[in-house]
């Protein structure tokens, strides 16, 4: 995968390659920035440029400022979304040792038929997604942090109900309700456990993305600016920050 972002700030401001926090740095004036630059802008909003070119179908792009999500964007809109159906699951137990999350379950889907089924990120060999008639699945599967799920193909893309059923979490969702935005089923314990279900095109051609966003800088604070990948394939990548701030620090 080829990933470029960089930002412009037309107004200028001083970029930095040492943080001035931790000792004298030279800084020069700068209208641009590349990730992992350190830009101090007195003043406006960044322009913020991402180019992708996925290695596999994108699925979301997500743009962040340090630990908050400004934006997920989908290169598909939501004419685009099909008969495919992606259900995912999260999380990890604890930091550390023993934070093994066990997922395995099945799921049904009544009044309707899977036509196919596909695993996402299922590492292990002794972990498998397998058909059960011609409107269930079985699977064993865990996380340690990381996340994994299945895709499946439905004859009817909104007839019947999804039925699921892991340790964590026992769901009944309506396939007519499931659409473009995440339906977010959450058991959090010392750490975040989830599932996420929602819709895809049937077939995602989208392997390129550009995004232009403007990005507002907050006061006082860095602001570091960076996106998260995930491809349909399970592969996920993120950039190194650019980072912003508004004043000098001491």
């Amino acid at each position: 995968m080829y990933i470029d972002a960089r930002a412009a700030f037309p107004q200028g401001g001083t970029l930095y390659h040492d943080d001035p926090v931790l000792g004298k740095a030279v800084g020069h004036a700068a209208t641009e920035a590349l990730m992992g630059d350190l830009i101090h802008l007195p003043a406006g909003d960044a322009e913020l440029t991402v180019d992708i070119t996925g290695s596999a179908p994108i699925e979301r792009v997500e743009i962040f400022n340090g630990l908050k999500r400004l934006e997920t964007v989908r290169p598909y809109t939501d004419s685009e979304l099909g008969n495919r159906v992606r259900v995912v699951w999260e999380g990890a137990e604890y930091r550390g040792r023993f934070r093994q999350v066990i997922w395995d379950g099945e799921a049904t889907v009544s009044e309707n038929r899977i036509v196919d089924a596909r695993a996402i990120n299922f590492f292990n060999r002794d972990k498998t997604l397998d058909r059960v008639g011609e409107s269930g699945l079985r699977w064993r599967a865990l996380t340690t942090g990381n996340f994994g799920g299945f895709d499946m193909w439905l004859e009817d893309p909104y007839a019947g109900t999804l039925k699921l059923e892991t340790p964590l979490i026992k769901c009944g969702v309506p396939c007519e309700e499931i659409g473009y935005e995440d339906e977010v089923l959450d058991n959090a314990g010392i750490l975040p456990r989830f599932v996420r279900i929602f819709r895809l095109p049937a077939d995602n051609p989208h392997r390129r993305l550009r995004i232009e966003r403007r990005i507002a800088v907050k006061d006082g604070r860095d602001n570091p600016i960076f996106i998260k990948l995930t491809q349909e394939d399970g592969h996920v990548a993120w950039t190194s920050p650019i980072y912003f701030f508004r004043m000098m620090r001491s």
